[in-house]
């Protein structure tokens, strides 16, 4: 029964590859990563900048491939699901300017999809042999708490790996905003080794520039 029910789970967990990552399509990118994509590359920066931190890297590493499979279920939940705007100038405002709401607001909402997405979590995994759901929930719960060093590590991976999707859509066109994202960064981030890959970011960023002015 173990076999069969870790089977129906894998299948599950794949879907995360048709979850696209709706935050970004609100400044107009058409086709945004999936959520496995995130997850992915996720798992190869904490192997590629976890092994100068004096953490556990095989934590670490389950962290960032399960840290988003509640999606399956959830789907993406941004900050501005519930919003209403009229129309695409409207909505572009309300983006522009998301990161000067309350903090309680933003709390709130976070409050609410954290638990939205530990429900999802708690279902995904209700099936599968207990000392796996067991270690997984830990896990999760962890990650989404910061409680560890390994978790605040990740999640610091996370808003990183999200700028680099949003430099990436400023490649492609360059009238997209990734101002929020920079701002992002600069609220959370704190560890030395990414803040050194955020300045190679901004590097390749300003050296595109450069080259368009020419």
């Amino acid at each position: 029964m173990a076999a069969q029910h870790i089977l129906q789970f894998l299948m599950e967990a794949n879907k995360l590859k048709d979850v696209q990552r709706r935050g970004i399509t609100f400044y107009g990118v058409k086709k945004a990563d999936s959520a496995l994509d995130h997850s992915f590359r996720m798992a190869l920066m904490v192997l590629l900048f976890g092994k100068e931190k004096n953490i556990n890297m095989a934590k670490a590493m389950k962290m960032s491939l399960i840290h988003d499979i509640c999606k399956v279920i959830t789907g993406d939940i941004t900050p501005y699901d519930g919003i209403a705007a009229k129309n695409k100038k409207e909505k572009a405002e309300l983006v522009s300017r998301w990161r000067r709401l309350p903090l309680e607001e933003k709390s709130k909402m976070q409050r609410e999809k954290t638990a939205k997405e530990k429900e999802a979590f708690k279902k995904l995994t209700k099936d599968l042999p207990l000392n796996i759901k067991t270690e997984m929930s830990q896990l999760w719960l962890d990650y989404s708490q910061a409680k560890s060093k390994e978790a605040r590590f990740v999640q610091q991976i996370n808003v990183v790996e999200n700028l680099l999707e949003a430099f990436e859509g400023w490649l492609a066109n360059k009238k997209f905003p990734t101002m929020p994202w920079w701002e992002h960064v600069n609220e959370v981030v704190d560890d030395p080794i990414l803040l050194d890959f955020i300045k190679e970011i901004s590097k390749a960023e300003l050296k595109e520039i450069c080259k368009k002015e020419k």
